[in-house]
């Protein structure tokens, strides 16, 4: 049995899954956007088969997230050779779903600022808003001083009372024992040539 999606896509079975409402929409935004034919159908294609494995395992379009996507690909790859594009298509779906309000918008938890952190975000706004330095100076002074807090306070609080020149000094022969780093690389080498 053959089913039609918009009058251009055939499919040979009728799409299940929790997309599958959605396949008609979405085909006719991606005519609308100006696709190809053999686009459109492919992803109208991949787009029924990813409904169809969220269909087995019972995973509801308000539960829908990116990590699917992913899971998906994996399993389809082990039955299918993967296709440039592939992922690509099932994003665009996914955005589609999003915009349409049938699939919520993903948060992403944000791991807490360390104490470090902290200190090196207020030292680079200060270096920025207060010393008025040029970006490439502020993207050299930073390191160095997140690698200073995290030597002398490891994964303690930072407590920027507590320091001493004793800890500058210990902190600059900790880096002299390290081996240097190779300023110039065999490409740069040949460039200057």
């Amino acid at each position: 049995m053959k089913f039609v999606i918009s009058n251009q896509i055939v499919l040979s079975r009728v799409p299940q899954g929790p997309i599958a409402p959605y396949l008609g929409v979405f085909a006719n935004s991606l005519i609308a956007t100006g696709y190809t034919a053999w686009w459109i159908h492919r992803q109208v294609l991949l787009g029924a088969a990813f409904s169809q494995w969220l269909g087995r395992k019972a995973v509801a379009l308000q539960d829908l997230t990116s990590d699917h996507l992913t899971q998906y690909l994996r399993h389809r790859a082990r039955r299918l050779r993967p296709r440039h594009g592939d992922r690509g298509a099932l994003t665009n779906l996914l955005g589609f779903l999003r915009r349409e309000g049938a699939v919520p918008e993903e948060t992403i938890a944000v791991p807490p600022l360390s104490s470090v952190d902290h200190c090196v975000h207020a030292y680079e706004a200060y270096l920025r808003e207060q010393r008025a330095l040029a970006t490439a100076t502020i993207v050299n002074y930073v390191p160095f001083a997140r690698t200073f807090l995290e030597h002398r306070f490891r994964a303690g609080v930072t407590k920027l009372s507590c320091l001493s020149a004793a800890d500058v000094v210990n902190f600059v022969r900790h880096q002299g024992k390290r081996p240097p780093k190779a300023l110039l690389t065999d490409q740069t080498l040949m460039l200057l040539r």
